[in-house]
């Protein structure tokens, strides 16, 4: 008897682009996704510039320091997705865009979460990483609760992923009319002093870097080695096969897809009213 075949995925793997076309990207996708006329998509992609990506709902003023981010050439652009501010430097970053109908998944946020970090730290099996979601116990969580901190990586939670309590990898999500995206960070390497002179953490210097350091981690930190972006892609693409079944197929970014893009781009992403003062006016979901 013939051997049933893996459903096929749309595989999008867009190298480089700036801050603003990637998010403008997967919210098109999630757009076109949610109308049926996309199918399950993941797409693996880098930042150049660097960037800081804020969360839906957070404010910039007290959290990022703009004239580092001028000195630096750090692009800052508004998530559609939740949570605390990401500094995408030297990460891998992965987007998930499927129907909640999928029979892959189950209906609620967590398990949807367990589930694409269960492909994650596949990857990183693959890379010898001993990778885990996180436990109950946080390692430093109780400094933190007494200081600002608006770092999506200095807060552990429950459904990411860590590897001897140090964070490696932060996602965030968002569902919309039936459909959800699931985008996030997987740190190549890691620069705790960069870090935190672009966000803004009330406490000592010394004592934030110290914390940082000692409470996130990197590919390149656990391998000993630099790791090579398009390798290390590769690898977890075979993490998502294997766990999920699927087949990726390599494809594109459709012709809508582009149109919505550039209107996301227009409406939102490089306007300075949606990144820096939340007002980028009524959501057309």
């Amino acid at each position: 008897m013939e051997k049933d075949k893996s459903p096929e995925w749309r595989l999008l793997t867009t190298g480089f682009l700036n801050a603003f076309e990637n998010m403008a990207i997967d919210e098109a996708i999630l757009k076109t996704c949610s109308q049926g006329e996309s199918p399950p998509t993941i797409r693996f992609y880098g930042w150049k510039p660097h960037a800081v990506s804020l969360g839906y709902s957070q404010q910039v003023e007290g959290n990022i320091n703009l004239q580092v981010c001028e000195r630096l050439g750090t692009d800052i652009v508004r998530r559609l997705t939740g949570g605390k501010a990401v500094l995408h430097d030297e990460e891998l970053t992965y987007s998930f865009v499927c129907s909640l109908d999928s029979p892959l998944f189950p209906r609620n946020i967590m398990g949807t979460y367990k589930k694409i970090s269960s492909c994650l730290i596949e990857g990183f099996k693959r890379l010898d990483i001993a990778a885990q979601l996180f436990g109950s116990k946080g390692s430093e969580v109780s400094l933190f609760e007494k200081i600002s901190n608006p770092s999506c990586f200095s807060s552990p939670s429950r459904h990411e992923i860590s590897v001897c309590g140090r964070k490696i990898c932060g996602s965030s999500q968002r569902r919309v009319n039936g459909a959800f995206l699931q985008h996030g960070s997987i740190l190549i390497g890691f620069d705790a002093q960069k870090l935190s002179e672009i966000m803004v953490f009330k406490g000592l210097k010394r004592e934030v870097v110290d914390y940082l350091s000692r409470n996130i981690t990197s590919v390149n930190d656990q391998a000993g080695k630099d790791t090579d972006f398009f390798e290390l892609q590769g690898i977890f693409i075979e993490g998502f096969q294997d766990v999920l079944g699927i087949e990726l197929r390599e494809g594109d970014i459709t012709q809508q897809e582009h149109q919505l893009k550039e209107r996301y781009l227009k409406e939102r992403y490089l306007n300075p009213e949606w990144n820096f003062k939340m007002s980028g006016g009524r959501r057309d979901w």
